[in-house]
């Protein structure tokens, strides 16, 4: 009987692996051009193979972004674009999606598709700073001699739901001798197994003369890579979270090791700040972002979705990314108590000064874009709600559960295929609490203000209050958005006003207004356009005084006592 099963089993795999062996494979070779690193231009060649792939006349074949969160892709500036089968070359003819703050254009071919289809063409490197102003910085750039950048902003995918094997290939002669590559799914050349087309729009791909942590890079796990020489040495921060990384994978009970690739470059106007993707996550800094301490935050909070992201919302996603990510450095002793504190009281100033903080969420995604307030209430409103519901958890099981079992929960759900969405968060918190829970979760979502007991952030802080100045540009935020930033709608009183700006200025700025939202100090600079003249105007973009509650520290704690 053993004997039997033993070959039932081998059978079993030897199918399935002719069943993926079976399925078609999709072909990208990635060809850096030679990059000029001094202008910041370049190009990357792209030639996708398509194999038996079948469209009709008239039928959508490739797609593309426009702009995806505010963020411009090379739909406008690719060049070289051809399109060939078994017949010879395909006419094309676009057709984009109605604008909006993110949209799509549509190669569509001009007659019947035969056999495997090659697309060529080139995308432009190009380190301009983006006109259209703050977004995740997606787009190609070149940094010391080599390139970087993400699938959404210059992959042409096939418009179909087969699921395809996918082989990543690079020719980097371009880029002369020590240049490697790699991408979200490990080192220079690699294979995927079937999937959608999709996942290659998340993966982050770098090339070049890359720096390293760690060096020699590990199979699996954690690795770091730059280009060039940041104003800072990126080893001591990135051997950091390449510990604090591990320490996450026990706390969430991943007993996988997949590879995690975090990749630094410089963003000209989001300093800072990052964006989370397949298996790894891309983290920049700039002119207002340069102290290595001051970005272990963002590192903490992107590693965290690699295990929390779900289909439940922003509000729970970033939310719970906000709440751990000072709490789990701190448990893994990787920050002191009075960094923790700071984290909290960060959040808690922009969250409580915010004027637009009882915004209902179902508003959020469609304002997102326009105004900083807005943007950062899933982060801010969704933190502070997973404080209220980790308190009351704490409460109600006499310290036996907290927020920790209902979040690996769903990440077990999520990696065992189970339903990890809204309905199920709401069931697990109604186990915990009943209707109650079901009650600040309603709550939250409709715009009611969350508000943590004193001892919710754990027994060394206590509730206290603090006077600040409310963020307010002093202008309508949404004069901020688009190729063309017109100033409208200024406050006669405001701090702008009193600095000499104007309606119908138009101006630019190099800064996001989520980090000055942040900073209650931070002067804002736009570059102002009036009569034919252009000159700067700083200012504070603050306005009234308000009372925000903040935490202090209790004391006579010791440290180890704020460890909870």
């Amino acid at each position: 009987m053993n004997s039997l099963l033993a070959r039932l089993a081998a059978a079993t795999l030897v199918l399935a692996a002719t069943a993926a062996q079976a399925q078609p494979r999709l072909d990208v070779k990635l060809t850096p051009g030679p990059v000029d690193t001094e202008r910041g231009t370049g190009s990357l060649g792209v030639t996708l193979s398509i194999p038996a792939f079948e469209a009709a006349a008239g039928a959508p074949l490739l797609t593309l972004p426009v702009v995806i969160a505010n963020t411009d892709t090379i739909a406008n500036t690719l060049t070289d674009l051809t399109v060939t089968d078994a017949l010879g070359p395909v006419p094309l003819s676009i057709r984009d999606d109605p604008v909006a703050i993110a949209y799509a254009r549509h190669w569509i071919a001009g007659r019947a598709l035969k056999g495997e289809v090659t697309v060529r063409y080139r995308a432009p490197v190009d380190n301009t700073p983006p006109s259209r102003g703050s977004g995740p910085p997606y787009s190609l750039r070149t940094e010391g001699g080599g390139i970087s950048g993400v699938g959404n902003t210059f992959l042409l995918l096939p418009e179909t739901s087969t699921p395809y094997r996918v082989a990543v290939r690079w020719d980097l002669s371009a880029l002369g001798p020590g240049a490697t590559a790699m991408s979200s799914y490990g080192e220079g050349d690699v294979q995927m197994p079937a999937g959608p087309v999709g996942r290659l729009s998340s993966t982050l791909f770098m090339a070049g003369p890359m720096r390293r942590v760690p060096e020699p890079v590990k199979a699996a796990g954690f690795s770091a890579a730059w280009l060039g020489d940041p104003p800072f040495d990126p080893r001591p921060l990135m051997t950091w979270a390449d510990g604090l990384h591990g320490w996450m994978s026990r706390f969430f009970q991943d007993t996988s090791e997949p590879p995690y690739r975090v990749i630094l470059r410089y963003n000209p106007i989001n300093a800072g700040g990052g964006a989370a993707l397949t298996n790894s996550f891309l983290l920049t800094w700039g002119e207002t972002a340069k102290d290595p301490e001051a970005l272990k935050g963002t590192l903490a909070h992107e590693m965290i979705h690699t295990w929390t992201a779900t289909g439940v919302g922003q509000w729970y996603s970033e939310g719970n990314a906000v709440h751990y990510q000072a709490l789990l450095p701190l448990r893994a002793g990787m920050i002191t108590p009075e960094d923790y504190l700071e984290d909290i009281n960060d959040t808690a100033r922009r969250y409580f000064t915010n004027a637009l903080n009882d915004t209902p969420d179902r508003e959020i995604a469609a304002r997102f874009w326009e105004d900083t307030r807005i943007r950062t209430l899933p982060y801010d409103r969704g933190a502070m709600y997973f404080a209220v519901l980790d308190g009351r958890i704490r409460k109600a099981s006499a310290g036996r559960r907290s927020l920790d079992d209902l979040i690996r929960e769903m990440v077990r759900r999520r990696v065992v295929g189970e339903a990890a969405t809204s309905a199920a968060w709401d069931e697990l918190v109604s186990r915990e609490l009943g209707a109650p829970g079901r009650q600040i979760t309603e709550d939250m979502l409709a715009g009611r203000l969350m508000l943590p007991e004193p001892g919710d952030f754990g027994p060394c802080f206590t509730r206290t209050t603090a006077r600040f100045r409310r963020f307010d540009l002093g202008f309508e935020p949404k004069s901020l958005v688009g190729d063309v930033k017109t100033i409208r709608g200024i406050k006669s009183d405001s701090e702008a006003a009193r600095a000499g700006l104007r309606d119908g200025d138009v101006v630019t700025y190099s800064v996001a207004m989520d980090s000055v939202q942040g900073d209650p100090k931070r002067l804002l600079t736009l570059k102002v356009t009036r009569e034919g003249r252009t000159f700067p105007i700083t200012y504070l973009p603050r306005g009234e005084t308000v009372e925000a509650w903040q935490w202090a520290r209790v004391r006579g704690t010791l440290d180890s006592a704020c460890v909870y």
